[in-house]
Parts: C-alpha cells; sequence; structure tokens
C-alpha cells in the first residue's frame, strides 16, 4: 500500500506502543482512509478557493449557461449578469480557432514536427504542401549562412575589406588579425579562395547568434527601410531562435545586392497559416466508429486538440474568461463615462489589453457624445423657415451669427453666387471673422450660378476641391460679426473710402452679391452614439454567428451602465466588398506608311498669330463695366458722389483732377496691342 501525506500525518501523532509502521495492518488501514478523505477534502476545498477567481477558474464539464450543468465561469457570471441585466449572449465562443488562439506558435510548430501521437501524427498528415514549404523555411536552420546563399560573393568580401558601408566595417573589425590579413590579399578574382569563403562564412553566422550585433548597428539600420515583420521582431523580445531570423533579415536589408534571400516567413504569416490548418482538422478528423454530429466532433476535436498541446493552445473557453474579467474590472471603476462606455463595449467583444493589435481594434469603435445634428444658423430675429437660414449679402456687408452650442463650434459656410450678379465674376472671395480677424479665401474667380462650401481648410467650387491656406474659423458661443468680402477685378480690390486709394481699387455695385448659408452640428445633450464594426478580424470571429453574438448583447449592457435619463444610440458598420477581374489590353499598330505633316502659319506685321483668313470680329455690344481710377482726387467734405445737383459756387465743391480711365471687360476680347481705351 502507498504510504499517503496525510495518512503519515496521523500515524505520527499517536503514541509508540501502536503499530503504525505496518502498513498491512487494519489500523493503519483504518487511518488511511481517514488521511484519504481529509486529502479530498483539502483539494476540494482548493478547487473551490480557485472557482472563486475569474483567473484561476475554468468552464470544464459546462453544458452552457443555460444548461443543466453549469461551469464554474458560467456560475461566476450569474453574479454579474443581474448587474448588467444580461444574457447567456455573454459567453457565447467559437470551437474554432482564431488570431491569438496559439500561444506559443515557436513551441506548438515544434511538437507538431516531432510528437508521435495520433492526434499530431494525423495533423502531420493533412497538412497542406503550402504549410509544409512555410514551416520548412521557419526552421532555425533557415537562417545560416552556406554557400549557395550569395548573391555576389566577391563583391560583398570587397565590401568587408574597403569597410566603407557602416556593417561592412563592423563586421571587418570582428575578424581576428589573420583572417583580416588573408582578407587584404584577396584581388577581387571571380572566385573567391576556399579559405576566405569559409572565413567570411563563419564571419556572417556568427552574427546570427551575437545578442549585440543589431545594438551595434542599430543607428545604419534605423536609416534604411525595413520590413514590417523585421520591426515587429526588433520590437518585440527575441528567443534564440527569432534572433538568428531577424539577424539573417537585416543582413539581407544591408546587402540586398550580395545576400541571397531567405525567404524567411514572420511568425503571424506561420500563424495564419497553422490556424487554417486546426480549422479544417476541427472538420476531418473523424476516429473510427464516431457517432458524433458535425457540431459535437468539432468540439471534441478542439478538446483534443487541447488536450494535445496544452501549453501551446489556447482554451477554448479562454475569450469567455478574458471578456468577463474585463467587464468586471470596467464596472469596478465605473461604467458611466465615455471611456468607461468604450472599454465595456470592447471587453464584450473580447478586445483587452494594451496590445498593438487591441488598441488598433479599440480605435474601431467611436463613440460621439450629443449626438450632433447638422443645422442651420439663423440671422437673429428672424422667423423659421427655408429662406430664414439664407444671408443675402452684398460686397463687404457685414451679418451677425448666432450660435446653438454651449461651446465654440466648427462651421460650413455655404455661397452660391446669384444669376442677377451685375458683373462678369468675383475673384478671392473670403470670408471675415470680424471679432478675431480670422478669414477663409478661396484663391481664384467664381461667376454666376457658381456655389462654393468652405469646410476645415478645404474649399469645394461646384464640387471639386482646393485646399485654403487657413482653417475655416470656428463659431464662437455669442453672437458674432462677420463680412463678406471679394474683388471685382484680380489683384484690384474694391474700393473703399479710407482704407483704398482710387488709382489702386475698382467701384463696388449695390446688387446683392452671394447668397450665404452657415452650417454646424448642434450639440443635444443627453444623447450619445456608439458606433461598432460588425466584423473586427481576431475578436468578433472568435464567437459563433448566432442570433445571440456578444454584439447583439452590447446595447443591453449600455442600457445597464448609462446614466438616468440619458439616450444611447448603437449603430453597426458593415462593409460588403467585391472583387473584380478586369484586364485591360491596349494594342498600338503604327502605319507602315510614312506621314507628312506640314503647317503654315501667318503673321501680321504687329507679329499677331492669324488664325482664320477673314480675322476675328471684336463684338462690344453686351456689358461695359466702367471703373473709376484716378491718380488724384480731393474730397472736401463726404464720402462718396453726391446725387445731388451742383454746389453753389461759393460753397464746398469735389475737385477731380487728371485722367479718369474708362477700362474695357467684354465677353470676348483680343487687342493686337494694350488692353485698355485711351
Amino acid at each position: 500500500m502507498e504510504k499517503l501525506g496525510k495518512t503519515l500525518n496521523i500515524a505520527s501523532r499517536l503514541p509508540h506502543f501502536y503499530d503504525t509502521q505496518n502498513v498491512e495492518s487494519v489500523l493503519y488501514q483504518f487511518i488511511d482512509v481517514f488521511g484519504y478523505i481529509i486529502e479530498q477534502a483539502e483539494t476540494d476545498l482548493l478547487d473551490v478557493m480557485h472557482a472563486h477567481h475569474v483567473d484561476t477558474a475554468t468552464n470544464e464539464g459546462s453544458q452552457g449557461f443555460i444548461g443543466q450543468r453549469k461551469g464554474d465561469l458560467d456560475k461566476l457570471l450569474t453574479i454579474y449578469l443581474e448587474a448588467l441585466g444580461g444574457t447567456s449572449q455573454l459567453i457565447q465562443v467559437s470551437d474554432r480557432f482564431s488570431i491569438g488562439s496559439i500561444k506559443n506558435v515557436d513551441s506548438f510548430v515544434a511538437k507538431l514536427q516531432t510528437n508521435t501521437d495520433i492526434v499530431s501524427q494525423e495533423l502531420r498528415k493533412k497538412l497542406t504542401i503550402e504549410t509544409n514549404q512555410i514551416l520548412d523555411r521557419y526552421q532555425v536552420t533557415q537562417p545560416k549562412f552556406h554557400e549557395d546563399s550569395f548573391k555576389n560573393l566577391p563583391q560583398l568580401a570587397i565590401s568587408i575589406l574597403v569597410a566603407q558601408h557602416p556593417v561592412s566595417k563592423y563586421l571587418h573589425s570582428q575578424l581576428n588579425s589573420e583572417s583580416q590579413q588573408l582578407l587584404s590579399l584577396y584581388d577581387g578574382s571571380e572566385s573567391v579562395p576556399q579559405p576566405l569563403q569559409e572565413i567570411l562564412l563563419t564571419l556572417l553566422n556568427q552574427q546570427l547568434t551575437k545578442p549585440d550585433f543589431y545594438a551595434k548597428n542599430k543607428a545604419y539600420f534605423k536609416s534604411i527601410l525595413l520590413l514590417e515583420s523585421v520591426k515587429k521582431l526588433i520590437a518585440a523580445p527575441t528567443n534564440q531562435d527569432d534572433r538568428q531570423r531577424l539577424h539573417r533579415l537585416l543582413l539581407e536589408a544591408a546587402y540586398p545586392e550580395y545576400i541571397e534571400s531567405s525567404n524567411i516567413p514572420s511568425k503571424g504569416e506561420v500563424e495564419q497559416a497553422l490556424i487554417a490548418e486546426l480549422n479544417r482538422f476541427l472538420e476531418s478528423y473523424k476516429p473510427e466508429n464516431d457517432p458524433l454530429d458535425t457540431t459535437n466532433r468539432i468540439k471534441q476535436n478542439r478538446l483534443l486538440l487541447e488536450a494535445t498541446y496544452p501549453r501551446e493552445l489556447e482554451k477554448s473557453y479562454a475569450p469567455y474568461r478574458e471578456r468577463l474579467k474585463g467587464i468586471i474590472a470596467i464596472l469596478r471603476q465605473g461604467a458611466a463615462t465615455r471611456q468607461g462606455i468604450l472599454d465595456l463595449v470592447a471587453a464584450n467583444l473580447g478586445i483587452l489589453g494594451d496590445s498593438e493589435a487591441a488598441l488598433a481594434a479599440k480605435k474601431q469603435i467611436r463613440i460621439e457624445e450629443f449626438d450632433p445634428e447638422k443645422t442651420w444658423i439663423r440671422p437673429p430675429n428672424t422667423s423659421f423657415g427655408i429662406v430664414a437660414y439664407h444671408y443675402p449679402l452684398r460686397l463687404f456687408e457685414e451679418f451677425v451669427a448666432a450660435s446653438l452650442n454651449p461651446q465654440p463650434s466648427e462651421i460650413e459656410i455655404f455661397l452660391e453666387v446669384p444669376p442677377t450678379l451685375p458683373v462678369e465674376g468675383l475673384y478671392n472671395p473670403r470670408i471675415v471673422h470680424l471679432d478675431t480677424g480670422h478669414f477663409i479665401c478661396y484663391q481664384g474667380r467664381i461667376k454666376s450660378g457658381d456655389k462654393l462650401l468652405f469646410r476645415g481648410n478645404t474649399v469645394l467650387v461646384n464640387g471639386q476641391p482646393f485646399h485654403t491656406q487657413e482653417n475655416t474659423p470656428l463659431l464662437p458661443i455669442s453672437n458674432s460679426r462677420w463680412r463678406f468680402e471679394a474683388q471685382i477685378i484680380g489683384d484690384y480690390p474694391v474700393g473703399l473710402f479710407d482704407r483704398q486709394k482710387f488709382d489702386s481699387s475698382t467701384l463696388g455695385f449695390a446688387e446683392v452679391a452671394i447668397h450665404l448659408e452657415m452650417r454646424i452640428y448642434k450639440l443635444n445633450p443627453g444623447m450619445f452614439e456608439v458606433t461598432i464594426p460588425w466584423d473586427i478580424p481576431g475578436y468578433s470571429d472568435k464567437f459563433g454567428e448566432a442570433s445571440d453574438h456578444p454584439r447583439h448583447q452590447i446595447a443591453n449592457i449600455i442600457d445597464h451602465v448609462k446614466g438616468a435619463g440619458v439616450l444611447a444610440l448603437i449603430n453597426y458598420e458593415k462593409v460588403f466588398r467585391e472583387t473584380h477581374d478586369l484586364q485591360l489590353r491596349l494594342t498600338v499598330v503604327r502605319s507602315p506608311f510614312l506621314e507628312t505633316h506640314i503647317a503654315e502659319e501667318k503673321f501680321n506685321l504687329l507679329g499677331l498669330k492669324v488664325p482664320y483668313p477673314d480675322g476675328i470680329k471684336h463684338e462690344m455690344s453686351e456689358k461695359l463695366l466702367t471703373t473709376g481710377v484716378f491718380d488724384y482726387a480731393i474730397f472736401d467734405y463726404g464720402d462718396r458722389f453726391p446725387s445731388i445737383p451742383p454746389p453753389a459756387p461759393d460753397e464746398n465743391y469735389h475737385e477731380m483732377t487728371d485722367n479718369f480711365l474708362i477700362s474695357g471687360v467684354f465677353d470676348y476680347t483680343d487687342f493686337d496691342s494694350g488692353n485698355g481705351f485711351e
């Protein structure tokens, strides 16, 4: 009989005259029964303690949350479901493997290729040719250099000899004096001597295992373009095998013209290939005389794989545990905040931790507070209606805009040029915020019927986007003053008294120059909107696609953690992609005959091209724009031209001397010389 710890402990406490050393005695066997019961009780107590903690609890033996038999995680979840108002949707998991299901890729690959158990043998038989090729290239022997690893070994030897390249300089320093002397004797011939080949192979293979190879050449490798897989190996803690792969890839990046590519796959590529193989195994592996249906067979095969590779494969209920841990942590911290709701939604989908993949997945979940609603800014003291949102403005006319939000807001400014514009066009239109001096401007010409939309640092002109040098000014909380400005002739501003000289400006007009609308996103307190992608690779695909997928639980959870009287809107985004194979072919057939091109040009005495024999007629019959350009003007009073009869001689009068220039602006003009009337 085997001596158990509890039995020996009890027997040692009895007086010496009891025969406790004879394991075959009735007394010892009687004590052993009590020892077994006590030891089993301690084991059960330890299991109970483990079952009360999410980190140590398992879900083995569970028949589902709503089944007759529940696992430990199911029982823990019932405690929190009452607070969340949740259902069994929170425990939904998929028996299929997904990204992250392989906890240790290197260990799994090693055991897959060496284990002799039935499951490993069957899994190896079912591997595709492509997967076998990936695993072969992932072997730790793949990075090692040999004679066929070079595109141009002579040039590599010369590079190390000259030591001008940063890595070559480092490699040259790693050679001993005898090797350096033998390298210095190399004459650059196409055939590298065998002793020198062995020295170079040894030198490069030594760098594969040196821990400080990257650190010694860090400055150089940061200055060149590296593959993303190489950057991940640099950032992640590396074991000996990964270090060899990394250093081989770094040497290939340093000498792309001299070293052949080893085609070492990244760990992510290996993981994806293995996940595909494991999922095929779940469906295809069927032991003899197996009466199970497809669904139960997949579950059984998952358990077989987990039992065969306990340290390499994640338990199927692991996402369940992680999600439950995340939800508990969030509820303890308080989930009625913006960040709390974001974390709660992410945890429900299994997005936990601070890994790069988890942070990227969490960024796809968006929360928009106050449920912004696009609306129009009305001029003060106007009634509701579409017309009330329009500002009909003349040149340099000011207007007032009243904000609807309790904080400065981004705005969209819409301009439409009326068909009754009395000039051919306006140049460089802009909207100026008079209280701050900030403005947004379109550098160009607009004409009747044109539509402009200013948003951020972009302006859409009839739907075509243009970049602006300034951002659209923010709309302040209180009423603010604005003004529309533009030029009638490019580089000549409209004449404003006390601002421009008359000999460098133009006269304006009194008609409406623009129709303006201001749009903002009105904030609605007591509302927020959550937008969630329907598919988040690596997370949402860990759960079975059924009506009780965890994504359908989000609205119910948010309703129980948000503040009272707050309206929450849940949106899901689903992207549908289609792939179309199109083949385009362009065939250019040259003529076998020579072609002769005859070009004749005629010029008049002024050197102007005459494209038509009869010349071109200039029709000047539509509009004439009269612009006032004065060399010198004196006004004794007032700031505009009077419409009353001329004053008497003894009264003040306007004296205008020199020239009054009338420049012609026509629909179509072509002048042989000059561009104005004298």
